[in-house]
C-alpha cells in the first residue's frame, strides 16, 4: 500500500505502524480530554489525592499543614444526595477548633462533575505543631458516602 500526503505525493520511508500508533495516541488524548470540561483538574498540583469508602458522619480525613488557603475537590460521589464538610484545626494538647463555615457538596453526584470547596484566611500551621483536616458533618439520604476522588490543595495559585 502506498501512503500519500494530503498533496498527493508518495511518502516513502514512513512506517505504517508508527502512523497507526500516532493516530491511536491522538485518539486517546482526545478521549481523555473530553472528561476534563467540568473543572480543570491538575493532579500534580494537589497536596494529596485519595478516596472515601463507606465514610459516615464524623469521619475525619488525614491531616495536613497549611498556610492561609485550602481547597477540597470531590468526584464520583455515591450514597445519599449531598453531604457537608467542615474544616478543623487539630491542636495538640487542646480541643480541636472548627474553621469557618461548613460546605455542602452536591455536584460530584453527577457523572464527570467535580464539587469544590475553598477555605481561605486560615491560620498558618506550618510554623507550629497544628494541622488541618475535614470532618463529615451531615449526609443527606444515607448513613455513609463513597467518593472516588478526593483532592486537597493548599495553594490558590492553581
Amino acid at each position: 500500500m502506498t501512503i500519500r500526503s494530503l498533496s498527493g505525493e508518495n511518502m516513502k520511508g514512513i512506517n505504517k505502524r508508527a502512523i497507526v500508533a500516532l493516530l491511536g495516541a491522538f485518539g486517546i488524548a482526545l478521549s481523555a480530554s473530553a472528561t476534563a470540561y467540568a473543572y480543570p483538574i491538575y493532579i500534580r498540583d494537589y497536596l494529596w489525592d485519595s478516596y472515601l469508602y463507606e465514610a459516615g458522619m464524623g469521619f475525619e480525613s488525614r491531616r495536613w499543614e497549611d498556610s492561609h488557603y485550602s481547597e477540597t475537590l470531590l468526584n464520583g460521589c455515591g450514597g445519599g444526595n449531598s453531604f457537608t464538610l467542615q474544616y478543623w484545626m487539630d491542636v495538640n494538647n487542646a480541643p480541636d477548633k472548627s474553621v469557618q463555615d461548613r460546605k455542602t457538596f452536591t455536584a460530584c453526584y453527577t457523572p464527570f462533575q467535580w464539587s469544590q470547596g475553598e477555605w481561605d484566611n486560615l491560620a498558618d500551621t506550618t510554623t507550629n505543631s497544628s494541622s488541618y483536616y475535614f470532618r463529615i458533618m451531615e449526609i443527606d439520604g444515607s448513613d455513609d458516602i463513597d467518593v472516588k476522588r478526593v483532592l486537597v490543595d493548599d495553594s490558590a495559585a492553581d
